[in-house]
């Protein structure tokens, strides 16, 4: 049997193996290429350490801090343009120091007015307690004296006529004209001798109540002036810290504007109001210790004093961030007060993880 010759045997078409081949180098440059293109993400190092509790069991929550008196945030009560800012951040205020005054110079001019128009209520006033005066009862009685002397001017020549005797046409014709001129002296006397009565009298009951009344509504009015002119000078409701300030000269201020003013503190103590879950409120014990924890790496260890418990579950407010972090989370609030009231490091509004311990039998 004849054994076949190397020239003899039959090679597959040289289309079927180069072009296969060619795929394969393609794909693995390929392959090469998009790994070399995509960069390498180094690993990130852990920057700060997350704060670690020192109990064993513990309750862990969001707390913030507060001034003791917590934030008085400070407005107006008049509209108006701001005249001057007495006050600075961080500068210490007691109570009734001037924090920013409101132009107040209309009120100014109203009060003055006020006070002239009371200064007029005062003299009417005095005026008529002052009745009756000397000269006005000098002159009541003068007037009584000249009615007087035509009364008696009327009654002489009336009664001379009637001496004469009435047979005489003239007596007839004068009697009735000096009858008339008695009637009339009389009229007069009678009305100045009630005037000099009414004079003597001084004045009415009810006009010294009107001259009084006068001047308490001028003094009212005068009085409610110098109120807005005081509220114009908006004052430190309590002594602190001023902690925030925002308004400058010459910006128009509103009652009841949602912009915070000036914002004030007391700083010493500071407190820590903390937000538990509701799953472990029931866990909580308010003699149990508490510890604060600055975030951001800073080290130290704030030691807690339990003040009080807010009785009333809240929705939560305050968020750590965490993408797991659930929003739908109801929570109780508790406050407490740095057992270090002299520490600087911790200031207002700063968030602080709180860490509390729970007893060995689980709070039960």
């Amino acid at each position: 049997m004849l054994k076949p010759t190397l020239t003899s045997r039959k090679f597959p078409p040289l289309r079927y193996v180069v072009i296969p081949v060619i795929a394969i180098v393609g794909i693995v440059l390929v392959i090469v290429t998009v790994f070399k293109q995509v960069p390498r993400v180094p690993v990130a190092a852990i920057i700060v350490a997350p704060p670690k509790s020192p109990f064993d069991l513990r309750i862990a929550g969001i707390g913030t801090v507060l001034p003791s008196s917590d934030v008085v945030s400070v407005g107006t009560a008049i509209a108006g343009v701001v005249l001057e800012v007495a006050v600075t951040e961080g500068q210490q205020v007691k109570v009734g120091d001037l924090l920013f005054r409101i132009d107040g110079r209309q009120t100014q001019a109203d009060l003055a007015v006020g006070n002239a128009r009371v200064a007029v209520a005062q003299g009417k006033f005095s005026g008529v307690k002052a009745l009756p005066r000397a000269t006005t009862l000098r002159e009541a009685q003068a007037v009584v004296a000249s009615a007087n002397a035509q009364l008696v001017d009327a009654q002489g020549r009336l009664k001379r006529l009637e001496d004469l005797g009435l047979e005489a046409a003239t007596s007839r014709n004068e009697q009735p004209r000096l009858e008339y001129e008695l009637a009339a002296a009389q009229a007069g006397f009678d009305r100045a001798q009630a005037q000099l009565e009414e004079v003597k009298q001084g004045a009415w009951a009810e006009d010294v109540d009107v001259a009084k009344s006068e001047v308490l509504v001028a003094q009212a009015e005068v009085a409610r002036l110098q109120v807005q002119l005081e509220r114009e000078s908006v004052r430190a409701p309590i002594e602190g810290t001023v902690l925030y300030v925002d308004i400058d000269l010459g910006e128009h201020v509103v009652p009841g504007s949602v912009q915070q003013m000036v914002a004030l503190g007391k700083l010493d103590p500071l407190h820590i109001r903390v937000q538990i879950d509701e799953m472990d409120a029931w866990r909580f014990r308010p003699e149990a210790k508490a510890i604060a924890m600055p975030r951001g790496g800073a080290k130290g260890e704030f030691p807690l004093r339990y003040l009080r418990m807010i009785p009333l579950i809240i929705p939560k407010r305050l968020l750590s961030g965490d993408s797991t972090e659930r929003v739908d989370v109801r929570v109780m609030e508790v406050e407490y007060e740095l057992d270090n009231p002299s520490t600087m490091s911790l200031l207002p509004g700063q968030l602080v993880d709180v860490f509390i311990e729970v007893p060995a039998d689980g709070g039960k």
